[in-house]
């Protein structure tokens, strides 16, 4: 049961970055809970084919327990102290790229203008 394991499986883009993140703060927000890719794509905003994806993922990864295939199940996320460690490691560790080249983008538009 590794988080950095199961999300090595996915596609390296800023949209799907930008999905494992809103599933991964939603796993941690509601740990124990029975949830499916549908109330996750709501809550988060997501796209659905990516919430699937990104579960498919976490199950096969043992990260989330389903009963089933999770595209069309429910699952559950609950996480022992290791997992809720990892967790909260990756949701800290994410967005730090982006905030660096947003302070550099802030950056180079103060001294040349923001028409530059």
């Amino acid at each position: 049961m590794s988080l950095r394991r199961a999300l090595a499986a996915l596609p390296d883009d800023l949209a799907m970055r930008t999905t494992v993140r809103s599933v991964v703060a939603y796993l941690q927000a509601h740990p124990g809970e029975r949830f499916d890719a549908p109330k996750i794509s709501r809550a988060t905003g997501s796209s659905a084919q990516g919430v699937e994806t990104v579960l498919c993922a976490l199950a096969t990864g043992y990260v989330v327990d389903c009963d089933g295939d999770p595209r069309h199940s429910t699952c559950t996320f609950s996480p022992d102290a290791v997992l809720d460690l990892e967790v909260r490691r990756y949701l800290r560790g994410t967005g730090r790229d982006d905030t660096r080249l947003h302070r550099g983008i802030d950056r180079f538009r103060g001294r040349y203008g923001p028409g530059a």
